[in-house]
């Protein structure tokens, strides 16, 4: 998997300092690999199965909950985010794109596994499972950097609804 650019990273920023909840809590992450994008076809969509990216980041004081641990609001936020990006990195006019970009949430099921103590390096490992023009499953693990431990799994199910087309 290949390193992310200098404008992905900025453009993650972007992205995650515009979500409006929580953006100090993106200072702890970026974008550690990076599938390559998947060329549009002839409707300007993308086959995205399978496609990955990778976040790294570390534990801060501001994801923990009073036992110095990885909070679990913290978690849902990370896997929120992250599987969100993976989307708004993959869109085009016509395929997850505006207005919508990384859609709407319908369902997000986590599991809780371990706890992640403040200051842990974690990786954030994304794939779109399963993606058509309006639906995405993904799934999301957060990982210990060092050992593989995982802290943390979920799947996210968005719906992407193009915007009401107005009627003369």
């Amino acid at each position: 998997m290949p390193q992310a650019t200098r404008e992905q990273q900025d453009h993650f920023k972007v992205i995650t300092s515009m979500a409006g909840f929580a953006p100090s809590l993106a200072d702890n992450l970026r974008i550690y690999e990076i599938d390559d994008i998947p060329p549009e076809d002839e409707k300007g969509w993308r086959m995205v199965d399978g496609w990955k990216i990778v976040f790294e980041g570390v534990v801060g004081k501001d994801w923990t909950n009073p036992l110095g641990n990885m909070h679990g609001a913290a978690y849902a936020w990370v896997f929120d985010s992250c599987t969100s990006a993976a989307l708004i990195g993959i869109h085009t006019p016509t395929f997850w794109g505006p207005p919508m970009l990384s859609g709407i949430s319908l369902s997000m099921e986590l599991q809780y596994l371990n706890p992640a103590p403040m200051g842990t390096r974690v990786l954030i490992e994304v794939e779109i499972v399963k993606c058509s023009p309006r639906l995405a499953n993904l799934r999301c693990e957060v990982k210990d950097m060092k050992t593989g431990k995982i802290y943390g799994t979920g799947t996210h199910l968005k719906l992407w609804k193009a915007p009401s087309e107005g009627k003369l």
